[in-house]
């Protein structure tokens, strides 16, 4: 370690703009793996954060709530075979203030129950009932305040803001919860059916339903339009930056290692092992890597405390430290072929030069 902090205090800048790449490479990933997180939140933190344990919908409907339709009848009879069931209907709308009718914000109605158990929990306001709606605290960006009403585009009907509830979010639209008898007036032609029915189920067998499957909430989420295409992407995004990281780290040491050849000549002519200069090699990236590492985590951390509210952005402590622990061993990874090449070095032969 004596050797690699004398080194690295000697070439200053070499190292540092190691370093500094090393601190784009990891920015860029925290950042994408924020953003991939911020946007798999965005697209179903209604049902993933929803006290269900599961839906049911129609056979046939692909896990997705746009395809399923079922009969309330229907939904009855299924009911029966779990412990806790109850309605939901969900279907995107289109909402604008009464006071500024041009401006437009697309949002997804859930259709619940009052007091039902997957009824939304308001931060501020009231809880959902008949005189009002309760809202994802999404919309305050918007615009929209408690106490204010605005009108769906589709019907006309106008409904007045009592509650504000946490992020909730479906295909990247803020939910807005109603009741049924509120829902009756909007859309008094879809009365007799639901998408689904959420259920919690303490068991893990699954009970036999003519017509119709329980699906998991991961399932529900993955199929939700969009949704698979847009996390593969972002994660084939984040794999290309490891891999390119790792190279692009092998050929900047190896070039690094290249040029010090004659010095590791002389110290095996010495007789210093090879053991001793692998390990100050190790050294000597694990202190570029680690610095550049902290650096940038420090600045993600820092850029998700200001971000927008707009932003579907979300980084954890443990994505944070997972990504870091990666990229030091990725970079002390990207060594090996430098600590190969030290190991075959010659002492005469780097001494006389003809090793370069």
């Amino acid at each position: 370690m004596f050797l690699a902090l004398r080194d690295l205090r000697h070439a200053k800048l070499k190292f540092g703009l190691i370093s500094l790449i090393i601190f784009l490479i990891v920015f860029l990933v925290l950042f994408i793996t924020g953003l991939a997180a911020g946007l798999a939140s965005d697209n179903g933190a209604a049902i993933s954060e929803s006290p269900a344990s599961g839906y049911v919908l129609q056979k046939g409907a692909e896990n997705r709530f746009s395809r399923s339709t079922l009969t309330k009848t229907k939904a009855q009879q299924l009911a029966k075979k779990f412990k806790q069931a109850t309605p939901l209907t969900i279907q995107q709308g289109t909402i604008q203030r009464a006071k500024d009718a041009a401006k437009k914000t697309d949002m997804a109605y859930f259709v619940v129950k009052q007091g039902s158990f997957i009824a939304p929990k308001s931060v501020s306001g009231q809880t959902l009932n008949t005189t009002g709606v309760v809202v994802s605290d999404k919309l305050k960006a918007s615009g929209y305040r408690l106490g204010q009403k605005f009108k769906d585009s589709q019907s006309g009907v106008t409904l007045k803001i009592i509650g504000f509830t946490t992020a909730m979010t479906y295909s990247h639209t803020p939910v807005v919860y109603v009741t049924p008898n509120q829902w009756q007036k909007m859309m008094p032609q879809e009365t007799q059916t639901v998408s689904a029915l959420a259920v919690k189920q303490t068991t893990t067998t699954k009970p036999k339903l003519a017509g119709a499957n329980l699906v998991s909430k991961e399932a529900i989420i993955q199929n939700v339009p969009g949704y698979s295409a847009e996390q593969g992407s972002l994660d084939m995004i984040i794999a290309f930056l490891y891999i390119i990281s790792v190279v692009v780290l092998a050929v900047f040491f190896y070039v690094i290692t290249i040029q010090k050849i004659r010095e590791f000549g002389v110290l095996k002519a010495l007789g210093t092992k090879t053991s001793y200069l692998a390990r100050y090699l190790i050294g000597e990236i694990g202190v570029v890597a680690l610095l550049a590492v902290i650096i940038a985590d420090i600045v993600v951390a820092a850029l998700a405390q200001v971000m927008p509210a707009a932003m579907p952005f979300i980084i954890s402590g443990q994505i944070i430290l997972t990504t870091s622990l990666i990229f030091v061993v990725v970079a002390v990874l990207s060594a090996v072929v430098s600590l190969v090449k030290v190991a075959r070095v010659d002492p005469n032969t780097a001494i006389g030069g003809a090793g370069e």
